[in-house]
């Protein structure tokens, strides 16, 4: 070959080796990240879940709805158990989505139509997906209360630990207030906050918890909150005495009506046993014959005003005579 035939080949090789390198740097190569590795992006793109925490899987507690019933339901009981399944269903779909807020309202709605401890569990669960320390306490506390004897209660009690401690360094803590009966006006040193039964953060120390509630006596109680530790209160409400009833004055000390003995009956009859004793001291007396006819005529006056006196005594004691 000639020199110049071996310069144009190199020529054209350098050509071919430039368009190569241009068209490598223009369309780099995407490493796809390694398993396990802990990258931001899924293989779809879509932000990837933030990890469980350790012991904790990520799917959510099947609650016992879906769980066949000893009997079937009929009317509405059967409607309310069909929407809540469908519900829960879209609860799970958006925890697993990563739709964490979502689910929490979904969850909390299915537990409204069918109440069950697990679906307390869920609510918990999806608050962690949202870094809701407090909303996570909240409803872990809320499950351990309504399941006592839950197999997981070692687990979900180191949990509430944890959560426990994340609340606390904002200097606050969780405290719970039931009453008997609920629905009574809470208020916290002083402070209305809401009605019982009630869930929420405050500072820690001493504070005054009253309960109002109408038809009930004002309950006070005084407790203590740990800075590290969540508490529950429970305050008994005493129903209020039954209103005295005033007693009647008292009665009036006279006759009733009717019933009395009128002053005119007995100022007759007295007029009358005067006149007839006055007759009959006469009669008894050494008297001529003109004063024995006086004693006649007293005799026969005394008679007849002891007789009007005794009409008169008649009608008073029988009502008959008006006053």
């Amino acid at each position: 070959m000639s020199n110049d035939a071996q310069t144009q080949a190199r020529c054209s090789l350098t050509r071919i080796a430039i368009v190569v390198a241009l068209t490598t740097s223009a369309h780099p190569s995407v490493a796809e990240p390694p398993k396990g590795a802990g990258s931001s992006k899924t293989d779809s793109g879509s932000a990837a879940k933030p990890p469980p925490p350790p012991g904790r899987s990520r799917a959510p507690a099947q609650p016992a709805l879906a769980l066949p019933l000893k009997s079937e339901p009929e009317g509405p009981e059967a409607e309310g158990k069909v929407r809540a399944q469908a519900i829960f269903e879209q609860a799970v779909a958006a925890y697993k989505d990563g739709r964490y807020f979502e689910a929490v309202e979904l969850f909390l709605e299915t537990n409204r139509i069918y109440p069950d401890s697990k679906l307390c569990f869920n609510v918990a669960r999806a608050y962690e997906g949202l870094g809701n320390s407090a909303g996570a306490l909240r409803y872990y506390r809320e499950y351990l209360r309504r399941t006592p004897a839950a197999a997981d209660r070692t687990e979900v009690e180191a949990s509430v630990r944890q959560l426990e401690l994340a609340v606390s360094q904002r200097g606050m803590q969780q405290m719970s207030v039931f009453s008997t009966p609920d629905a009574a006006v809470l208020s916290i040193d002083g402070q209305p906050i809401a009605l019982t039964p009630w869930t929420g953060e405050t500072w820690p120390g001493k504070h005054r918890l009253t309960a109002t509630r109408t038809g009930y006596l004002e309950a006070q109680q005084i407790v203590e909150l740990s800075l590290h530790r969540s508490i529950d209160v429970q305050i008994e409400l005493r129903p209020e005495p039954p209103p005295r009833v005033a007693a009647p004055p008292a009665a009036e000390l006279r006759p009733e009506s009717g019933r009395g003995v009128g002053l005119l009956t007995v100022a007759t009859l007295a007029a009358g046993a005067v006149l007839l004793g006055s007759a009959l001291a006469v009669e008894l007396s050494d008297a001529d014959a003109g004063m024995r006819g006086s004693a006649a005529f007293l005799a026969g006056a005394g008679a007849s005003a002891t007789a009007v006196g005794g009409v008169l005594f008649y009608f008073d004691l029988s009502g008959g005579r008006s006053k």
